[in-house]
């Protein structure tokens, strides 16, 4: 919450920032890491917090910081339940990863800002699965355990980005797996709902997705040319930064 305080206050600047952040070892080395990587890479890499910081901008530090401390915040000593929490924060990268790729195919949306959303689509699911350690029955039925997110990630994942300050990026886990989202104005949402269909490709919940001609968010993106070729195409394009990502935001 320092973080937070420190980005709302208008006295603030990019060394008292880099300041709060370097309190916390792990945080700073995974910024400088971040700032370095093949999303921010440029001929010279920073050589500090402070220039790490100026190369990605202040609010997208604090987004990334958010993502970064919420993984290694919720734990269980439930083997089930850890392995589900290791699976949730592998989508949640992968979905960052394939939403960053189609908002630079689209050119319609900030690249950086899809890949958040992508990050914090599921921000909820980890403290939904935690509460499930007392609901064994629950947690040990994959289908009960699928509805059971399904109905309360929305109203968990909202909750949490209002608390962080967010307000930005509510609509993104308001609309977890709304197919049928039919704004008049296609934004952040709906881009996220068609990375994810790309996302889950693989997994059993693929199952249950609609195609993606019948989602009017992949019309109104103008993304016709993403059949099943071009999709594991995408997918392929997308691995060296997934991996990337992967290795960054494991605690």
């Amino acid at each position: 919450m320092q973080i937070l305080k420190a980005l709302n206050n208008p006295n603030c600047n990019v060394k008292l920032f880099s300041k709060i952040i370097g309190n916390d070892v792990g945080l700073t080395a995974f910024i400088l890491k971040t700032a370095r990587s093949l999303r921010f890479l440029t001929r010279t890499p920073p050589k500090d917090l402070e220039s790490a910081i100026v190369r990605m901008g202040m609010k997208e530090t604090y987004y990334l910081s958010l993502a970064f401390l919420s993984r290694s915040v919720v734990s269980s000593t439930n083997l089930k339940i850890r392995e589900l929490l290791k699976e949730t924060q592998q989508f949640s990268t992968k979905l960052a990863v394939i939403s960053c790729f189609l908002a630079e195919k689209t050119r319609r949306l900030p690249a950086n800002q899809a890949m958040l959303g992508g990050l914090f689509q599921d921000i909820g699911v980890p403290a939904i699965l935690v509460t499930l350690e007392k609901h064994l029955d629950v947690l040990g039925d994959p289908q009960q355990r699928i509805a059971c997110i399904d109905y309360l990630a929305p109203k968990v994942g909202e909750h949490i980005l209002r608390q962080w300050g967010l307000d930005e990026l509510l609509d993104v886990p308001r609309n977890r797996k709304n197919w049928a989202l039919d704004e008049e104005q296609a934004g952040l949402p709906e881009l996220i709902l068609v990375a994810r269909i790309h996302a889950m490709i693989g997994t059993k919940e693929f199952k249950a997705c609609p195609p993606l001609f019948k989602m009017p968010a992949f019309h109104k993106f103008n993304l016709g040319e993403l059949g099943p070729d071009n999709t594991l195409e995408l997918l392929k394009e997308s691995k060296e930064e997934l991996d990337d990502i992967q290795r960054l935001l494991t605690p």
